[in-house]
């Protein structure tokens, strides 16, 4: 008996460790199985809806381990690059069109890979034999976090053929103003799920990776996507306003 007991005391005790790290790990793991479900098709609309509040809230607990204070001056994502990488004005930004290989009109979340509207600005890069390093300097792009985040989710794995828009992504979470960041056509991803990245830090580098992106008549960029929580939803933000002050 006393050997039983001894043998359950130890297993107890190697357990602890794991639950205690599985407590601040398990909104992260909830929200890339969230995400992938949408993105994928895997769920439906409400269902989809109905879960983003609960998984929020927990995501929200993670991020008060951390500190959000810093400054608040938004950092323009692509190292080396000012405005001029994006369309005059903003003029990309068009939510509620029906854009690309998708029938839908207008962006919403919940559609995942088959969503409409263009809810986000491409940033170009100098990239004219498309091999996406950068024509001056002859290294990558690195693209770089626009404020204090943590990183909910990434993809990593994209190959030709794959029907995946996005192709290499990461998305980014900010508290404190509930806004959602996604890199989309990223050639390699530098964070891991999980992580506290401040404004400033290298998170990926420029790719061509994705459905069009990959293709030779797309010049390379970075289609970068902000999202905004509200009432239950998450809303395009045009995040265009932020970055005037980050001229070339």
């Amino acid at each position: 008996m006393k050997k039983i007991a001894s043998n359950a005391f130890i297993i107890a005790f190697l357990l602890v460790p794991l639950t205690i790290a599985s407590l601040s790990a398990a909104p992260i793991i909830s929200w890339e199985n969230y995400e992938v479900k949408i993105r994928d098709g895997l769920i439906t609309k409400t269902s989809a809806q109905a879960e983003l509040p609960g998984i929020l809230n927990d995501i929200r607990l993670v991020c008060a381990k951390y500190d959000f204070t810093g400054n608040q001056a938004w950092i323009f994502p692509l190292k080396g690059y000012g405005l001029k990488s994006i369309a005059p004005k903003g003029s990309d930004f068009q939510p509620d069109v029906v854009y690309g290989v998708s029938p839908i009109k207008g962006y919403n979340f919940f559609d995942g890979n088959r969503h409409g509207g263009h809810p986000a600005h491409d940033i170009f890069i100098r990239d004219k034999d498309q091999n996406s390093l950068d024509d001056q300097t002859h290294q990558p792009v690195e693209a770089l976090a626009m404020v204090d985040s943590i990183v909910l989710s990434t993809y990593t794995t994209w190959q030709k053929g794959s029907k995946l828009r996005g192709g290499n992504y990461i998305w980014l979470y900010n508290p404190k103003s509930d806004q959602f960041f996604y890199y989309a056509h990223l050639d390699k991803v530098l964070a891991a799920s999980g992580n506290f990245v401040k404004a400033g830090t290298v998170i990926g580098t420029v790719g061509r990776t994705g459905l069009l992106a990959n293709k030779k008549s797309s010049p390379t960029h970075t289609h970068l996507m902000v999202l905004k929580y509200e009432n239950g939803i998450l809303k395009p933000f045009e995040y265009y306003p932020e970055l005037k002050h980050v001229l070339p």
